[in-house]
């Protein structure tokens, strides 16, 4: 087996984190800083604890009791920076660097907010990112497909580098562009379509505010929507994920309202990017947000694809619940799907249901949170003819709910998981997540990502993974992941071999 370290690839990251460890001494405190890459589970959005009431007997103040202990000391001060970055880069918050901060001071702020006259403001930023994988059986060579015997060994580098300039209150140009590459691999392994991009946009927009509650955004952008289960920018990926279009967003007391029509882009890692006029995207996605502890969305998605040869229209109608009641988490999501697979000659019925609760164990070491979740996602029953069952997961970001190895779509799928997510340190998260895949359908395939697998029609057991994950930020702008993830070859896959995944990413932000 090759050497899990490429020296070349990963000097340059090492001394710049250890570089950007200088900064920042102040009376701030990194804590609550958020992971540098969307890999844990929904979770994440469910960080509010309960209030803080104090209690007043309604007596004069000279008649209240006053405990002569000494005051505990007070808290460090939360450090803004943790929060500046987010999972889109337009969405970036550096306001807190105005004149009046104080706090630690990193590569790259001096090139936020910059007074361009005239009222605008202009901040350049980017990130480094760089990650090795070692891939045993997970495919990617001549003549073989995934769970075969396989051994792979490579890098991959990502570079984000962005120019906000906010021309106004009514009017803004976001532009952000990408390279990623695919480096020191074997000679066997076939690269992913997901992994080179050699220079593109990634985001290309203008924003105009039409009035007090609406902005309009035209021009190539990443989606977000949700937890990611449908919509997303699929950060994983070397190459992220963009469309083209316009979107309108308009916000209200407590709604949020998204509207769309886009083109999905095309990564040409050779060429200029292009949008793919023959699949249009297009929706409406509501969140309510009036409650104290529970949030509610609400969303249509519709998906036209005129490809020659696999013409087919998907109508999406979903909802989430999510939230907490004290220290109990919950998170619900189902969606039905309705339309024509015009190439089959048959209507589309199928439907997705996610339901997890969690539990912070705040008593224990390391701050545990322990979540059950089932994921169900409807086959295709092969005995009935005229509609075509097996559900569409559109554009997700798959690989944060079905295992890392990205053994499943959510397609054909019912897998109950178990996580389990800990706090060593304010700095360092752990996670260990369990997944049983079976097929909803035995006559049905489990579609894989990057490649499907022969399987046997009379088998529902797929397989079980186990994902480990350390997440080490040390400081907002740097951070180291390490993940190992293994998964045990059910029956369903025919002459399927276990695949394990080993992966070690470097990020820096500026």
């Amino acid at each position: 087996m090759r050497s899990f370290f490429f020296p070349q690839t990963f000097t340059l990251l090492i001394t710049l984190i250890a570089t950007a460890t200088t900064f920042g001494q102040s009376p701030y405190s990194d804590q609550a800083v958020a992971p540098a890459v969307e890999t844990f589970a929904p979770m994440e959005v469910y960080t509010q604890e309960a209030p803080v009431y104090s209690y007043d007997s309604g007596m004069p103040q000279s008649y209240q009791y006053v405990d002569a202990a000494p005051a505990a000391p007070a808290k460090p001060k939360a450090n803004p920076a943790a929060s500046a970055y987010k999972g889109l880069f337009y969405a970036n918050d550096f306001s807190y660097l105005n004149d009046s901060y104080d706090g630690p001071v990193y590569f790259g702020d001096n090139w936020k907010n910059m007074d361009v006259g005239n009222g605008g403001n202009l901040s350049v930023g980017g990130e480094l990112r760089t990650r090795y994988h070692s891939e045993q059986g997970m495919g990617q060579q001549a003549g073989a497909t995934r769970f075969q015997d396989t051994d792979n060994q490579f890098g991959l580098v990502r570079l984000r580098l962005f120019a906000d300039y906010k021309v106004s209150d009514r009017l803004r140009f976001y532009a952000e562009g990408i390279y990623s590459d695919n480096s020191h691999r074997n000679d066997e392994y076939i690269p992913r379509g997901i992994d080179r991009n050699y220079g593109d946009f990634q985001n290309l927009f203008a924003d105009v505010q039409i009035s007090d509650n609406t902005n309009v955004r035209i021009g190539r952008q990443e989606l977000l929507f949700g937890a990611q289960r449908l919509v997303s920018p699929l950060d994983w990926a070397n190459t992220r994920r963009t469309f083209e279009g316009v979107r309108t967003t308009s916000k209200f007391e407590n709604w949020n309202l998204d509207a769309f029509w886009t083109q999905p882009v095309q990564v040409l890692r050779n060429e200029f990017d292009r949008a793919n006029e023959n699949v249009d995207f297009y929706g409406m996605y509501l969140s309510y947000n009036g409650w104290k502890n529970s949030n509610l969305d609400l969303y249509y998605l519709g998906l036209n694809n005129d490809t020659n040869g696999g013409t087919f229209n998907i109508d999406t109608f979903g909802t989430r619940l999510y939230g907490s009641q004290g220290d109990w988490l919950y998170d619900f999501e189902g969606s039905i799907q309705t339309g024509t697979q015009q190439a089959l000659g048959q209507s589309h019925e199928a439907y997705a249901v996610t339901a997890g609760i969690g539990r912070k164990l705040k008593n224990m070491a390391w701050s545990p949170q322990l979540w059950f979740y089932y994921d169900y996602a409807s086959g295709n029953d092969a005995n009935t003819l005229d509609t075509f069952e097996r559900y569409n997961q559109l554009f997700p970001l798959a690989h944060k709910y079905f295992g890392f190895i990205d053994a499943v779509q959510r397609a054909n799928i019912a897998a109950p998981n178990v996580q389990l997510v800990m706090n060593p340190t304010k700095k360092l998260k752990l996670l260990l997540w369990y997944h049983s895949f079976q097929a909803a359908e035995a006559s049905d395939v489990v579609p894989s990502i990057g490649g499907t697998p022969a399987q046997d029609p009379t088998s529902t057991d797929f397989g079980h993974e186990l994902d480990f994950i350390a997440n080490l930020n040390i400081n907002p702008r740097n951070s180291v992941l390490v993940g190992y993830s293994h998964l045990w070859a059910g029956d369903k896959i025919i002459n399927g071999q276990d695949a394990d995944f080993f992966y070690l990413q470097l990020t820096k932000r500026f």
